[in-house]
């Protein structure tokens, strides 16, 4: 009888032990897709939005209004100066290309505890014009 209580408590510290060895692991894991998960989110709301930056672009010169536009729809993730507005030629002309982009730096919130740092890329949606812009130099930071 004595013998089968030493045999549990020592086996409650293995399982302590076992767990103290592979929690590091899982909470890195844990942490890498949550913070995963949010990334992708902002990402996918700013691709969004310079699409339709770029469909705005396509119908509309004004420059500062197709920037504002794509920052309203990209939330508080861009400002206006930070979106860049392209075309393929200058002047345009309808069915030249006119492109948007914009910035996208991710820093990782959760992940940051373990040396792991940014995503540094930028985000871009491009349509055909279907009016003339005479003054076609783009707009952008």
């Amino acid at each position: 009888m004595a013998g089968e209580r030493a045999k549990v408590a020592s086996e409650r510290g293995q399982t302590i032990v076992e767990f103290a060895l592979i929690a590091p692991v899982f909470f890195i894991l844990l942490f890498g897709i949550i913070d995963f998960g949010l990334m992708l989110n902002q990402r996918i709301t700013l691709e969004h939005a310079v699409r339709e930056g770029a469909r705005y672009a396509m119908v509309t010169a004004d420059c500062a209004a197709i920037q504002q536009r794509t920052a309203d729809r990209a939330g508080d993730i861009i400002t206006a100066s930070d979106v860049t507005v392209s075309y393929s030629s200058d002047p345009a002309m309808p069915g030249d290309t006119v492109k948007v982009s914009a910035p996208f730096e991710w820093q990782f919130p959760l992940m940051s505890r373990f040396g792991v740092g940014s995503i540094d890329t930028s985000v871009s949606g491009s349509g055909r014009l279907e009016l003339t812009v005479k003054s076609a130099g783009g707009c952008g930071p």
